[in-house]
């Protein structure tokens, strides 16, 4: 196990996603492949993922789909506007920049400081790239963010809300409409029958952090939080950005059906 992956930090969680993208490399490489994820684990030394079942094709279907899903929400941001700032919230060891191939747009990483070190000592910063190290719950890093509401922004996290409290995800969210009028937000979630499941996903990564937050219905719940959340869209994971030409073996497609109702991407916007 690499040093930079100790057991019980929040950095542990990392290999998660990493795994799955590297694996999916060769089994799924029609979906954004990530090659940077192959790289880092061979650089850290990492030569086993957590479990056997990663090496299945519904596992890292799991961790590649979320890059192609998030591509897509942002791909359809800039076919908008153009020159908005992208702000990925907890970018973890996340290469979607390199995967996507945008040096246009300016793209701001924000995690906490020993994953920012982490990061940076794999994944070099390109061109229009910002790392920034900050604890996503405390609002100060809101005045880092160089925010333009003529050319836009959008914010998207991935697999980083599901360790705070629905408290905590509620103050940020809200908060962030406020400051960022007519931006976008895009998060990935589970529901509250996958909350026991992540939690072992997370366990077999010889981690205890525990999975806190679960949203059954976002299109529901969010416009309760604030009236500056609009134009609120919740979709299926796995589903709800089919990827052309791809055919899924038996067992995975069982996978995608058992998921069904458990694991969701979101998209709202804020209120200009």
């Amino acid at each position: 196990m690499s040093d930079d992956l100790k057991k019980n930090s929040v950095e542990r969680t990392l290999c998660i996603p990493l795994w799955c993208r590297a694996l999916a490399v060769k089994k799924r490489p029609q979906i954004l492949p990530d090659y940077d994820a192959v790289r880092i684990l061979k650089e850290m030394g990492e030569t086993q993922p957590p479990t056997v079942f990663y090496h299945m094709e519904c596992a890292c279907l799991a961790g590649a789909i979320r890059q192609y899903d998030f591509s897509k929400e942002i791909e359809g941001y800039l076919a908008q506007h153009p020159d908005a700032v992208v702000v990925e919230m907890g970018a973890g060891l996340s290469c979607l920049r390199r995967q996507m191939k945008n040096d246009h747009n300016l793209w701001i990483n924000l995690d906490l400081p020993d994953v920012i070190a982490c990061r940076e000592k794999y994944i070099a910063p390109g061109t229009n790239e910002r790392n920034i190290a900050c604890d996503l719950t405390d609002a100060a890093w809101f005045d880092q963010i160089p925010y333009d509401p003529d050319k836009g922004a959008i914010f998207y996290a991935a697999g980083v809300l599901h360790y705070f409290s629905k408290l905590e995800v509620k103050r940020l969210i809200t908060a962030m409409a406020d400051r960022f009028p007519g931006a976008a937000f895009v998060f990935d979630t589970i529901s509250d029958k996958e909350v026991k499941q992540g939690q072992g996903q997370v366990s077999s990564t010889d981690n205890a952090i525990q999975l806190t937050f679960y949203m059954n219905d976002a299109e529901k719940e969010l416009p309760a939080w604030s009236d500056r959340l609009v134009h609120i869209n919740q979709k299926s994971y796995l589903e709800g950005y089919p990827v052309e030409g791809v055919h899924y073996n038996f067992i995975t497609k069982l996978y995608i059906r058992s998921k069904r109702g458990k694991l969701f991407m979101v998209h709202t916007e804020f209120k200009a």
